[in-house]
C-alpha cells in the first residue's frame, strides 16, 4: 500500500532511516496497520527496493515552529534488512540510492518474493508472517536443520508444540516420492525430560527407564567417576587411580579375544562390577604379612597371594589379624580402609533398583549384556531396532535426577562416536546418516555452571556442538531458561526459534546470541503471543515474526488447572497406590 502522499525519507545511516508521516489522520485510514516489525519497502526509478523493517516511531518536536499549529507529525524509525534488485531478494541493506522516491507498505507479493528465494526443492515451512498469514515464512531446509537450532521460551509460549511442529514438518521430507511404508532417512533423538512427547509422533518408539539398556561398561572414565566417586573427598585420587586399574584389568580379563594393549579405561567393552567391587573391598582389608619368609598379602585360607588380579575379582577374602608377633606379623595394606566410604556409595547404588538400567541391565533370557551386545544396545536409539523408525524418544521423566546428566552424556557420546565412526567407514561413498539430538529443557543437564556433577554431559554435548556437523550431528537445544546453558552450545547455533521470554537475563542473554541485531524485533520477545516466535538465522531470508501452524497431534500438557481443579469435590482416594509405588 503506496504512502507517498503522506510518508517521506528524511534520514538515511548505515543501519537506521526515518520516516516522516505528515499526515496523522491519513495514516489511521491505512488498511494495513503499521506495528512494531512490519515491513515496509522504499524504492527509486531503477527497479531496486529496500526491505526495512520498523523499530519504534517518535513523535516530531514542532513547538516554535509555523507546523506546531497543525497536527501533529510522527517519524518512523525503521532498520534496512534486505534489497530487491530486479525480483532477486539479498540480504544486508547497507546501501539506498539518493533520493528515494516511493514508501509504501510491503505488500503480499513482495513478501512472497524475498521466501522464494529459497528454491523449491530446498524449502522447508513451519508457519506464517504475523504481518499476513497468507505469506507462507520459508526457509531452507538443510541450513536449517544441518546447522544447530536454538529453540528458547517460557512456560505457556507454545514451545513444545513447536518443537513438535518444526519435527513433524521435518519428517515428511521426500513423501510425495517415496513408495508407502518406506522411511525417509531422517533419525531423530529426543532427550524429553517431562514425557510429554509420545502422543505428538505415534510411530516414534519411546524409551523409558523400564525399557532403555545402557550398561554401565558403556561408561568412558568421566561417567565412571561421576557416578560412583566423590571427587572433593580427601582420597579421592586413590579411589580413582584404583577403581581405573580395576577397572581395566577386569575388561582385559573378561575380553580375552581383543589385544590387551587396545583395552583402555574408556574401551565399550564388559566389566564385572561385582567383581571390581570385590578387588576393591580386598585392597580396603589387605593386610600384609611380614612373617619371617613372608612379603605379601595373606588369607586366612589361601596363604600368601603373589598376583592380586588372580584372585582378588573372583571373591572378597578373609585375610588374617593384624599382629605385632614376629612369628605372625601382619599389617594393613596401603590402601587399608581407603575405600570405606567409596564401597559404601558403589552398594548404595548396586542396590538401588531404580539404576537397574544401568547397573544390573538384562536380556529376555535373562543374562548380562557382553561385549558382542553393543551393536544392538546402540540401535535401540538410534531407530534401528525391531521396530524401525525415524524417531526415537527417550523419556527421561522416570530416571532419578542424580544420574540424568550421565545417561545424556552417555547415550549422546555414544551417537557421536558411532557417527565418526561411520563417517570414516563410508568416506569414499556418498552415504549419510544424519541424527538430529532434540535436548528438552536443556538447562537441566547443561548448565552454565562447571560443578563436577555436569562435567561429562557437558563436554559429551559441547563436543557435539562444536565437531558433530563434519560427521552428521546436528542439535536442537529447547529451554526455557536460555540464559543458564552453556555458552559454549548455544553459541555455535546458527538459527533461532524465540518464543516469548518473560525473564530479563534470559531475553538480554538470547538478544546477544541472535546472528542479526535486530532491536526492532527482538525486544518484542516479552510480548510474543502463544505460538508466536521470531525466526533468525542462517537457513532464512530476513528475520521474521512468525505463527507457528497449529498441529493436530500434540505434546501432551503436564499443566494442573487448578482453578478448574479446585472446582472439584474433594479427592479421597489421594493415597491410594502412591505410597506404594513411591516405596517399590
Amino acid at each position: 500500500m503506496n504512502m507517498n502522499e503522506m510518508a517521506k525519507v528524511v534520514a538515511v545511516g548505515p543501519d537506521s532511516i526515518e520516516i516522516e508521516v505528515s499526515s496523522t489522520a491519513a495514516y489511521a485510514e491505512l488498511e494495513e496497520k503499521i506495528q512494531i516489525g512490519s515491513y515496509l519497502e522504499i524504492s527509486d526509478d531503477m527497479d531496486s527496493t529496500l526491505v526495512a523493517v520498523v523499530q519504534g516511531f517518535r513523535i516530531k518536536d514542532t513547538i516554535g515552529s509555523e507546523e506546531s499549529q497543525t497536527e501533529p507529525k510522527f517519524v518512523l524509525s525503521l532498520q534496512p534488512v534486505g534489497r530487491l534488485d530486479g525480483g532477486v531478494f539479498t540480504r544486508g541493506g547497507k546501501q539506498i540510492t539518493i533520493p528515494p522516491q516511493n514508501v509504501s507498505i510491503a505488500g503480499k507479493d513482495l513478501l512472497e518474493k524475498i521466501y522464494s528465494s529459497v528454491d523449491e526443492e530446498d524449502r522447508f515451512s513451519f508457519g506464517s508472517l504475523v504481518q499476513d498469514n497468507e505469506v507462507r515464512v520459508a526457509l531452507h531446509g538443510d541450513k536449517f536443520f544441518g546447522k544447530h537450532i536454538g529453540v528458547v521460551g517460557s512456560t505457556g509460549s507454545g514451545k513444545s508444540s513447536t518443537v513438535a511442529a518444526i519435527l513433524q514438518e521435518g519428517l515428511r521430507a521426500g513423501g510425495a516420492v517415496r513408495s508407502p511404508g518406506v522411511l525417509n532417512n531422517s533419525h531423530i533423538i529426543i532427550f524429553d525430560i517431562h514425557g510429554e512427547y509420545a502422543p505428538a509422533f505415534p510411530n516414534a518408539r519411546v524409551i523409558g527407564a523400564e525399557d532403555i539398556k545402557l550398561p554401565y561398561w558403556l561408561m568412558n572414565a568421566e561417567e565412571l567417576e561421576e557416578m560412583f566417586i566423590e571427587s572433593n573427598e580427601q582420597n579421592s585420587h586413590n579411589q580413582v587411580s584404583q577403581f581405573r586399574n580395576a577397572v581395566i584389568a577386569n575388561k582385559q580379563r573378561n575380553n580375552p579375544q581383543i589385544d590387551p594393549v587396545r583395552v583402555s579405561y574408556d574401551s565399550p567393552v564388559y566389566f564385572s562390577l561385582e567383581g571390581v567391587t570385590n578387588y576393591l573391598d580386598n585392597l580396603n582389608s589387605e593386610m600384609i604379612s611380614k612373617a619371617p619368609g613372608e612379603s605379601g598379602p595373606k588369607a586366612k585360607d589361601i596363604g600368601l597371594i603373589s598376583n592380586r588380579e588372580d584372585i582378588y575379582f573372583d571373591r572378597r577374602l578373609d585375610f588374617v589379624e593384624a599382629s605385632q608377633s614376629a612369628a605372625t606379623k601382619a599389617t594393613g595394606g596401603p590402601f587399608a580402609g581407603e575405600f570405606n566410604r567409596f564401597l559404601m556409595r558403589l552398594e548404595t547404588r548396586k542396590n538401588d533398583h531404580r539404576l537397574d538400567f544401568l547397573l544390573a541391565p538384562r536380556k529376555e533370557d535373562g543374562t548380562e549384556y557382553k561385549t558382542y551386545d553393543l551393536s544392538d544396545l546402540l540401535k535401540q536409539f538410534m531407530g534401528y531396532g525391531e521396530k524401525k523408525g525415524n524417531v526415537t524418544i527417550i523419556d527421561l521423566s522416570g530416571i532419578p535426577f542424580d544420574v540424568l546428566s550421565v545417561v545424556v552424556s552417555l547415550i549422546t557420546r555414544l551417537i557421536f562416536t558411532f557417527s565418526f565412526h561411520f563417517k570414516k567407514l563410508h568416506v569414499d561413498d556418498d552415504s549419510e546418516l544424519p541424527f538430529l539430538l532434540v535436548y528438552e529443557e536443556a538447562h537441566n543437564y547443561i548448565p552454565q555452571s562447571e560443578g563436577a556433577k555436569y562435567g561429562s554431559v557437558k563436554r559429551a554435548i559441547e563436543r557435539v556442538a562444536k565437531e558433530g556437523r563434519k560427521y552428521g550431528i546436528s542439535l536442537m537445544i529447547v529451554s526455557q531458561r536460555p540464559s543458564e546453558i552453556s555458552e559454549t552450545v548455544f553459541s555455535q547455533c546458527n538459527n533461532f526459534v524465540a518464543m516469548r521470554l518473560t525473564n530479563p537475563n534470559d531475553q538480554r542473554y538470547v538478544k546477544r546470541l541472535l546472528p542479526d541485531s535486530l532491536a526492532a524485533i527482538t525486544d518484542s520477545l516479552a510480548s510474543l503471543e502463544q505460538r508466536e516466535a521470531i525466526l533468525i538465522g542462517d537457513a532464512i531470508a530476513l528475520p521474521s515474526l512468525t505463527r507457528i501452524d497449529e498441529i493436530s497431534d500434540k505434546p501432551a500438557s503436564n499443566d494442573v488447572e487448578f482453578h478448574k481443579e479446585w472446582k472439584k469435590d474433594w479427592f479421597e482416594e489421594a493415597f491410594e497406590g502412591v505410597v506404594e509405588r513411591w516405596r517399590d
